[in-house]
């Protein structure tokens, strides 16, 4: 329990900072701009407490000379400008490549200098320099990380170049004391790298889950009707080959009910598209709730829908559940203080004593669907709303 709420007191100090460093609310959705910004000042967050750790832990455990505690002082000093101008520059000017600039320069030249106080390539601060160029590739873009790679591979040939001429870098940490100084060094570098990380795995992570939530939406606009949320002519088209081989396959009767609504146009010009768009919404919901779940409701367009209807028991069933469709449909419906009675024409093909094809029962199904329109059905009239 104390460990989890250990946990749990730096998670609220970790948002705390980035909220402080980016202005934004971390429980607000996150995109990948976020996220490099949450890097970028955990980042910073870690170099910070790093050289503060170091700069205070470095005096008690090590026997530091004058010199060396001067270095360390300037270190901090060094790092808690960048910090700030990094922090000033991610909450109000938004840029974070700027931000990311400043606080790669003064970790990279504090570094250098280091290397010049602690023994040139046999510095601590020597291999991490490579952080520069990882911070850049991970917060930045191709052309920072080329950058400062190319930076920190120069100053490392410098170094490496001015030994061999046998230039002689000060030493100021105590034999004695290396090793110790090395792994202190090397800790925080493995501390700063697992946090952004961890915090680069919580990215991908999101923005896989971001991508996967993307494609299922453009896979349900894709195969659904914006309107009615009932499934599309796209997806009918599809599901009516479909079916089609089952049918043949199991060598089952399939039904096709083609509705299309009574004198809709005149509907839309009195009422308006918005009492238009109410009707066909609640024929998509008296569809639905008349037939089985296995049983696809498709709008083919304006105001035609169609049932597939698969595995039926009886070729005889398709009319009276048609005629109950019909049936259900017809229920008044109030809207905007009006009482409608809706007008709906249908038409039936069933396979194969209709056709073998889905040509074929189309074309039959449409053609009953308009004799049922000439012959005349209930139209959709306007009538006064009773009030309870």
């Amino acid at each position: 329990m104390k460990l989890q709420k250990l946990l749990q007191d730096l998670a609220r100090v970790r948002e705390g900072w980035i909220r402080l460093c980016t202005g934004n609310d971390p429980l607000r959705p996150l995109d990948e701009e976020h996220y490099r910004q949450r890097i970028l000042a955990i980042a910073s967050f870690f170099w910070l407490l790093t050289v503060l750790a170091l700069t205070i832990v470095s005096p008690l455990v090590l026997d530091m000379s004058p010199e060396g505690r001067t270095a360390a002082t300037a270190l901090f000093v060094t790092t808690g400008f960048a910090v700030l101008s990094t922090v000033l520059i991610l909450r109000y000017w938004r840029n974070r490549l700027a931000a990311m600039h400043i606080l790669l320069l003064a970790f990279t030249s504090a570094f250098t200098v280091a290397c010049l106080y602690f023994g040139g390539t046999k510095s601590p601060t020597f291999a991490m320099l490579i952080l520069a160029p990882v911070m850049a590739g991970i917060v930045g873009s191709i052309w920072a990380t080329l950058f400062w790679t190319s930076l920190v591979a120069l100053i490392w040939l410098v170094l490496v170049g001015l030994e061999r001429m046998g230039m002689q870098f000060t030493q100021i940490i105590l034999p004695q004391n290396y090793n110790l100084a090395i792994t202190l060094a090397y800790a925080s570098m493995g501390l700063a790298v697992v946090s952004v990380i961890i915090v680069y795995a919580e990215m991908n992570k999101y923005l896989r889950q971001s991508l996967q939530h993307a494609n299922k939406e453009l896979e349900y606009l894709s195969s659904h009707d914006e309107l009615t949320g009932l499934y599309n002519r796209r997806f009918y088209e599809q599901r009516m080959t479909s079916a089609l081989e089952r049918a043949r396959e199991q060598q089952k009767p399939m039904g096709l009910l083609v509705f299309d609504l009574d004198e809709f146009k005149e509907i839309n010009d009195t009422f308006g598209h918005g009492v238009g768009d109410a009707l066909l919404m609640k024929l998509g919901e008296r569809l639905r709730s008349q037939v089985r779940e296995t049983d696809l409701i498709a709008r083919l367009g304006g105001d035609e829908f169609a049932v597939i209807m698969e595995n039926m028991r009886s070729t005889e069933d398709l009319p009276m559940i048609a005629a109950k469709l019909v049936a259900a449909i017809k229920q008044p419906v109030t809207l905007r203080n009006e009482t409608f009675t809706l007008g709906v024409s249908c038409g039936v093909a069933l396979y194969p004593q209709d056709g073998d094809s889905q040509q074929e029962l189309e074309e039959i199904a449409d053609r009953a669907m308009y004799r049922a329109k000439q012959l005349g059905t209930s139209q959709l009239s306007p009538q006064p709303t009773v009030l309870h």
